[in-house]
């Protein structure tokens, strides 16, 4: 340990005397455990809702989706051959009408699936799919309440772009409400609709094909590494992972971290600014112990060294209580759920909190950053000609 560490040392943490400079201390340490504190939990929290959305939207809508022109079975049978992929869904997509019994009607996309695998591919929360001989519809949970359908109900569908070439009428299907699924995210449950790839050909007259195929990857494999291999099978197609199909919401959350990061750190900022008063509080009342330093030859630096180092000395101990702290409260909320949260609403039955490394540096960078600059004015304030004068004017 250097002088200046150890004068530093003794300076801040060894003090006898009773005053204003304990008081501003604690209350410097207080306020810099807060703001960090708060960084942590807000972050965490942001994190933890990301991760459901995540969750959620892949569960809907697989990690890659594959559209253009296919060479349909044959190009099925090619994908199905790439090594990162786990599972594909092709499918047809049509924005149609539903015409309930009661002369409701919704326009929403009826996407044609095999509904047969649609709960081996997606995870949508879907109830249990009951057998009808008639065909069969699976509806969001919005959707069925908006149009009072539930389960056994049955309703008519129909493509307006699809028209019959004789009667120049769109063709009208009677299906059944077979299930009703739950996403609650972008408006997932009053977007789309669910039929079967037989009633899908039936329905769409002016379709050849699928549009696109949703695939899954497995576990181990990166988006970016299945992307290059799907793309040098089909360089011609349009690939898109569930990044790229929701850059701008992830975008919005991305400055909403940011955002809240800035705001927080002003708690922080203010712990700071208390304690640059206790380093000035803390010259004053050590003014003859300076003067006896600069008097045996401490240099205006060394002297500057010492203030910043206690600055810094009482910022690492609000920094590590904040984090602390709020690490803590993360692990308990993810392991026991305390704050519950309804789940009808958030789609998570408790508060989601999550962690990352990365967030962690971030948030010590910030805080260490205004300590540090803190303590740097509090330090240029230190005058040594004046602590000189004072020794002197004291003898």
């Amino acid at each position: 340990m250097n002088f200046s560490s150890k004068i530093a040392k003794n300076f801040m943490f060894t003090r006898k005397e009773a005053g204003p400079t304990r008081i501003t201390g604690l209350i410097a340490i207080i306020g810099i455990a807060v703001g960090t504190m708060a960084m942590v939990l807000s972050v965490s929290v942001l994190n933890g809702f990301e991760s459901r959305i995540v969750d959620k939207i892949i569960g809907f809508e697989g990690d890659i989706k594959l559209s253009g022109i296919f060479n349909h079975e044959d190009d099925i049978e090619s994908l199905k051959a790439i090594n990162s992929i786990d599972r594909i869904m092709p499918y047809v997509d049509r924005v149609g009408l539903m015409v309930s019994n009661d002369k409701t009607t919704r326009m929403i996309s009826f996407k044609s699936i095999d509904l047969n695998e649609i709960e081996k591919f997606y995870e949508i929360n879907i109830s249990e799919i009951n057998n009808y001989d008639q065909p069969k519809l699976i509806i969001g949970k919005t959707t069925a309440s908006r149009m009072n359908l539930e389960v056994g109900d049955e309703v008519k569908i129909m493509s307006p772009l699809d028209q019959n070439t004789i009667l120049g009428l769109p063709r009208q299907i009677r299906v059944v409400v077979a299930a009703i699924f739950n996403v609650q995210v972008l408006d997932l449950n009053d977007k789309i609709a669910f039929i079967d790839k037989d009633i899908g050909k039936s329905l769409f007259l002016r379709k050849n094909g699928y549009d696109g195929i949703d695939i899954r990857i497995k576990k181990g494999f990166s988006l970016n590494e299945a992307k290059r291999e799907i793309s040098t099978l089909f360089p011609d197609n349009n690939l898109e992972t569930w990044k790229d199909l929701h850059s701008n919401l992830f975008s919005a959350m991305k400055l909403e971290r940011i955002g809240s990061l800035i705001v927080l750190s002003l708690i922080v900022l203010v712990g700071c600014f208390n304690l640059s008063t206790t380093l000035m509080l803390i010259t004053i009342q050590k003014i003859k112990q300076y003067g006896i330093l600069s008097t045996l030859g401490a240099t205006k630096n060394t002297i500057r060294n010492i203030v910043i180092k206690q600055g810094f000395y009482t910022g690492v101990i609000g920094i590590f209580i904040g984090i602390s702290i709020g690490i803590l409260v993360v692990i308990i909320q993810t392991i026991f759920g305390i704050v519950k949260l309804p789940g009808d609403i958030y789609f998570t039955s408790y508060l989601p909190m999550i962690i990352y490394f990365s967030d962690f540096l971030l948030i010590i960078s910030i805080s260490l950053t205004m300590v540090i600059f803190s303590s740097m004015i509090a330090a240029r304030r230190t005058n040594l000609a004046t602590i000189k004068n004072s020794l002197v004017l004291e003898k």
